[in-house]
């Protein structure tokens, strides 16, 4: 990973620590494991990685919280609603809820809302 396969990210100019962290951090819990909690943001980024196993190009969120847990997901629908509240808020976007749902199929799907 090098800063190259960032896409956005904030702050824009991440730390070498936070770049670790968000994308080469061995302990990233999956945002779809975490519905319900609140997350007090200190960073993110969306990059892009290759999967290790079939080699696909993927585009990642990766939120670093301010108690330092890293989560990660590669969900259309969370990364966009996060990037549509990000966009709103800027550097005001200080906490989220990930939130899951079921689609009419019976889905399970991961997205997340404003939280104070």
């Amino acid at each position: 990973m090098n800063t190259n396969n960032i896409i956005t990210s904030y702050p824009a100019e991440l730390s070498k620590k936070q770049l670790y962290l968000l994308t080469m951090n061995n302990q990233t819990l999956k945002m779809a494991d975490c519905d319900g909690q609140i997350l007090d943001i200190q960073a993110w980024a969306v990059y892009t990685d290759s999967d290790f196993t079939s080699g696909e190009e993927k585009e990642i969120l990766s939120i670093l919280t301010k108690e330092g847990d890293v989560l990660a997901t590669i969900s259309e629908t969370f990364k966009r609603d996060f990037l549509k509240m990000a966009s709103v808020f800027g550097e005001e976007l200080e906490k989220i809820e990930v939130v899951t749902g079921k689609t009419k199929n019976g889905r399970t799907y991961v997205t997340c809302k404003y939280a104070e």
